[in-house]
């Protein structure tokens, strides 16, 4: 058995990372490289796409800008939804190498050995990005390595949980060679996209619908020396990331703002029942007549808000086969399910179900 040469690791928990910033995800901008040029790609306009979702995104971001990382998981999941394709987060996380992801891709590369470099992910990556849990598990036959995103207000997820298998498997090649696999896939989330897709991001078999992301994989190859291994650089970039504030977040404006915090607030609030404008207000510290006129000097009305907001969460829960369609109508606010499915006929053309059963 292969023994990790930075620390003395348990039978079942190899490490965890203790999660404090449970409600508040934020990622860091370093993550981002790349992302314009990558959204043309699709057939799709970055600054339309970033608008969209809240948020502003240029290529010459500073690499530790703090992003919110709910605005991050939008905006892939809103560019394979305006694209169709729904292999976005794999492609991404597919050609996106360490170097590119900043810090923590630099810790990974100059630990000593790939062992190490799992070590210290799965140790510092929360720092990366916050809101999220990464552990580095012993299993019979080898080891796994999971991350999951602990914002609840989170819903929007899958394309960042297969971008970030993606980056994690680009560690491995790093030291292991281009030709490396893992030994088998997890995801929390439902199938997204096709079969070829996935054998082709990751060579091994994939499952869904399981009670963690996570990457499997042996034992062997890791105590093979990482290609940039530098110790005295490793200790000056791991103070450096736990030492970053993700207290300061991108956003495009100070308008902007009250509308992010507006569409969270409506969504917590949806499973109420009617979401109506002065309990919005109130709930975010301002007069209803001022978060209307700042809404509309936005071009948002209150409805389209809300209408918006239970547009994009039914999508999301549909994906989701253990939610049914009357829970997905409760959790959208509708007091009956013929409501909602009256409102996603409107809003796509279809009946919720024919929807769930083209996926």
């Amino acid at each position: 058995m292969t023994v990790f040469s930075a620390q003395v690791l348990t039978d079942d928990c190899l490490h965890s990372f203790p999660q404090t910033d449970r409600q508040t995800g934020s990622v860091l901008a370093a993550a981002m490289t790349g992302a314009s040029s990558f959204i043309r790609q699709q057939g799709c306009d970055p600054d339309i796409i970033a608008r969209s979702v809240g948020l502003q995104i240029a290529d010459d971001l500073p690499p530790t800008l703090a992003l919110r990382l709910e605005d991050y998981c939008n905006l892939f999941e809103e560019v394979a939804r305006q694209s169709g394709r729904y292999d976005t987060g794999l492609v991404y996380g597919q050609q996106f190498q360490p170097d590119q992801l900043g810090l923590i891709g630099y810790i990974a590369l100059t630990s000593a050995t790939l062992g190490d470099a799992l070590v210290n992910l799965a140790e510092l990556f929360p720092y990366h990005q916050k809101a999220t849990q990464t552990r580095l598990v012993r299993m019979p036959g080898g080891f796994r390595i999971e991350y999951r995103i602990t914002d609840p207000l989170i819903s929007r997820r899958a394309q960042d949980a297969e971008l970030t298998m993606g980056m994690f498997c680009n560690v491995f090649r790093r030291a292991l060679g281009k030709s490396w696999h893992p030994d088998a896939v997890w995801f929390e989330h439902p199938c997204q996209s096709t079969a070829a897709d996935y054998a082709a991001a990751f060579d091994a078999p994939v499952f869904f619908q399981r009670g963690t992301t996570a990457l499997l994989f042996s034992d062997i190859g890791l105590d093979v020396p990482m290609p940039a291994a530098n110790a005295g650089l490793l200790s000056v970039l791991r103070e450096s990331l736990t030492r970053l504030d993700h207290s300061q977040h991108l956003t495009t404006d100070g308008r902007d703002d009250l509308l992010l915090l507006a569409r969270r607030e409506v969504r917590t609030m949806l499973p109420q029942g009617i979401v109506k404008l002065p309990v919005l207000a109130e709930k975010l510290g301002v007069p209803r007549w001022t978060l209307q006129r700042r809404l509309e000097s936005m071009g948002v009305t209150y409805t389209n808000l809300v209408d918006e907001t239970r547009r994009s969460l039914a999508q999301t829960y549909l994906r989701q086969k253990g939610v049914s369609i009357g829970e997905i109508a409760y959790l959208l606010g509708y007091s009956e399910v013929s409501a909602f499915s009256r409102a996603f006929r409107k809003w796509y053309g279809v009946s919720p179900q024919a929807f769930r059963k083209e996926l």
